[in-house]
């Protein structure tokens, strides 16, 4: 069993090192044998949405709303390496699917 714990930069940070994380994220998950159960946990600063007919590979139904900028790099990603983001697969009320809600937006 492998377990990774990642935690991406910020929605601020330039495309450099948004592009550096997932490159060193990339080279890290080539390494894990296919054998092995793979659990990668953390903060990816990214919303994926609902849309599970496009990737229902990835997520499932109960995803949440919007998106933001930092979701096809982690879509593509988990696309790439076969990887399913779990809270998307349990139905459970809106608030307790995400980490975090901006206090004036509540998004």
């Amino acid at each position: 069993m492998m377990l990774i714990s990642a935690y991406a930069p910020t929605l601020v940070a330039d495309d450099a090192a948004k592009d550096q994380f997932y490159g060193d994220l990339h080279s890290v998950l080539r390494s894990v044998h296919r054998s092995d159960k793979l659990f990668l946990l953390g903060d990816f600063t990214a919303r994926v949405g609902a849309d599970h007919h496009v990737w229902g590979d990835v997520i499932s139904k109960h995803g949440v709303g919007s998106v933001n900028s930092n979701r096809l790099r982690l879509l593509n990603t988990c696309a790439e390496f076969d990887l399913l983001i779990t809270n998307t697969i349990f139905q459970q009320r809106d608030q307790l699917k995400t980490t975090w809600m901006h206090p004036r937006s509540k998004h």
